[in-house]
């Protein structure tokens, strides 16, 4: 399946949580990845989000659905953090879990993220864009 799910999550001073890529073009993100076979979107993004920062979250609603002009597509979810402190995990994978600002969003950036986070902002669910430009 060529599709993806990511979690966006806003602590209490309305920062979003982000991983840094450890390999290919060090992209910030948000955690989450693509989905294994047979797997559905919701559990993918909380897989991810365990793997990646530690932390064990409750979804709330869908924010959107991606779809890149290459034909990939990925589900960002609202969601919260239920038990455990955001970290690095000891496989390599991640460089980086930090609370970021979303008007200032670190450089290079995955496309889910340039994406989903100005709607998730502005408190959007259940948008479906098509056909975007890979900006990375």
């Amino acid at each position: 399946m060529n599709g993806g799910a990511a979690c966006v999550i806003f602590d209490a001073r309305g920062r979003v949580l982000l991983i840094e890529e450890n390999y290919g073009r060090r992209r910030w993100g948000l955690p989450g990845g693509q989905l294994e076979d047979g797997e559905v979107p919701h559990d993918a993004a909380m897989r991810e989000t365990r793997e990646e920062t530690g932390l064990d979250v409750e979804l709330d609603h869908v924010i959107g659905l991606y779809g890149l002009e290459n034909g990939f597509f990925a589900y960002a979810f609202a969601a919260r953090v239920v038990r455990g402190e955001p970290a690095v995990p000891p496989t390599g994978e991640i460089a980086a879990v930090e609370w970021c600002d979303p008007r200032h969003l670190p450089q290079p950036r995955s496309n889910i993220l340039h994406y989903a986070v100005s709607d998730a902002v502005a408190g959007a669910r259940g948008v479906v864009r098509a056909n975007l430009p890979r900006i990375s």
